[in-house]
């Protein structure tokens, strides 16, 4: 079944496995794009026409607030974009085409600041600039 592991992932957060949260995180798992929260509704909307955009904030905030996803915000952006990585990463994001890429980080940039004795609550590396196919265009 295509849904195990997400159906895992909330029930180890004790989280009520419903048929938009499986779908949800199928979308996200298999589509690293960073979507806003309208892209996921429109998505969404696909498989459950009937849906109001309230609940699949719903459901996006707690799957947030369970920590099974993470949020961002870019720089000039009031768009909320989510992101199922959770392994240490960058975000490189195009000025030209507006595409994000994750960039790996290559070193674990958490246990570097519990090392120097600080305590985080979160973090956000972005980087901003052209992306290669953008520059292979010109």
């Amino acid at each position: 079944m295509p849904y195990t592991k997400y159906m895992k992932t909330l029930k180890d957060k004790k989280m009520k496995i419903t048929q938009q949260r499986l779908e949800i995180l199928r979308y996200l798992d298999e589509n690293r794009t960073h979507p806003t929260l309208e892209q996921l509704y429109e998505f969404i909307r696909t498989k459950f026409p009937a849906i109001s955009k309230m609940t699949v904030y719903n459901v996006i905030s707690s799957l947030i607030d369970n920590g099974i996803i993470s949020s961002m915000r870019f720089v000039n952006s009031t768009e909320l974009r989510v992101d199922y990585d959770k392994s240490s990463h960058f975000h490189f994001l195009c000025g030209k085409c507006g595409k994000i890429y994750d960039i790996e980080s290559g070193f674990d940039l958490l246990d570097h600041v519990k090392r120097n004795g600080h305590k985080f609550d979160e973090y956000t590396v972005n980087i901003y600039g052209t992306c290669k196919n953008c520059l292979k265009n010109k």
